[in-house]
C-alpha cells in the first residue's frame, strides 16, 4: 500500500445528512433509496455549480468541501430551497428532510479525504440543525455576511459532543 502524504490546509465543510433516515429506510428502503439517489443528483449539481467537492457519502451522509465560506452558504441555501420545491412539486412521494451544518477551519486532507476538527465541528452541527435547516459557526457566519448575506440568528454558543470549547452558533434563515 501507498501511503500518501498528509496536506494542511484551510477550508469550509459541508455535511448534510437526512432526518430520520434509519427509520425511512426500516419502512421502506426501496422507495427511500430512490427518493435519497434523486436528492443526491440535485445537491450533487449545485455543489458543482458553487465550487464544492463531495468528499464522502456514506449512506444518508454528504461530507463537501468548498473553498470559501460565502458559496459553502450560498449552495447549503440553494440546496435546503430546491429540496422544498422538489418536495412541494412531488405529491404523495416520501419526504425527505436535510439538515446542514457549516464550519471552516483547518483541515488534513490525506488520499482526497478530510480529517480534522473542521469535519468534526460541521457534523456537530449538522446534528444539531432543525429539520430543512441549516447551522453554522461564527467561522462561517462572519465570513460569508460581507457577500451579502444577512439572514443569519445569533443562537450562541453551544457545547458539542468531544469538542473541547464551546461553539458560537447560527442559524440560516432560508
Amino acid at each position: 500500500m501507498k501511503l500518501e502524504a498528509v496536506h494542511r490546509k484551510r477550508t469550509t465543510v459541508m455535511s448534510a445528512d437526512v432526518v430520520g433516515y434509519a427509520g425511512l429506510m426500516a419502512a421502506d428502503a426501496a422507495s427511500t433509496l430512490g427518493a435519497l439517489l434523486a436528492h443526491f443528483r440535485q445537491i450533487e449539481a449545485l455543489v458543482r455549480q458553487f465550487g464544492g467537492r463531495i468528499v464522502d457519502a456514506p449512506g444518508d451522509n454528504l461530507l463537501v468541501e468548498f473553498p470559501d465560506e460565502a458559496r459553502a452558504l450560498s449552495c447549503a441555501l440553494q440546496v435546503q430551497r430546491r429540496l422544498a420545491d422538489t418536495t412541494r412539486a412531488a405529491s404523495g412521494r416520501m419526504r425527505l428532510q436535510f439538515r446542514i451544518g457549516l464550519h471552516s477551519g483547518e483541515t488534513l486532507e490525506h488520499g482526497g479525504r478530510l480529517y480534522g476538527d473542521a469535519v468534526n465541528i460541521a457534523a456537530r452541527l449538522q446534528a444539531a440543525a432543525a429539520p430543512d435547516g441549516i447551522l453554522l459557526s461564527e467561522a462561517v457566519a462572519e465570513r460569508a455576511a460581507p457577500h451579502g448575506y444577512g439572514g443569519l440568528v445569533g443562537l450562541g454558543s453551544c457545547w458539542f459532543k468531544n469538542v473541547p470549547y464551546a461553539v458560537s452558533t447560527y442559524r440560516a434563515l432560508i
